[in-house]
């Protein structure tokens, strides 16, 4: 994960793939540093985070 204008980095801080549209990494692995603890209670707050993201994302679909 890095900055949306950065050069390196797949994932923006939005977990969208850079370049690709529609597309989102929720997953531990793009954190951009490992934890020195336990790696459990980093990946929920990521998950709940995500989870934010995708529901206001999807909050003003007409389905």
């Amino acid at each position: 994960m890095s900055a949306t204008e950065a050069d390196h980095g797949v994932v923006d801080p939005d977990l969208t793939v850079k370049g690709l549209g529609g597309l989102r990494i929720v997953d531990g692995s793009v954190l951009p540093y490992v934890p020195v603890a336990h790696t459990q209670a980093a990946v929920y707050i990521f998950a709940e985070r995500a989870a934010d993201l995708i529901k206001a994302a999807f909050k003003d679909c007409v389905y």
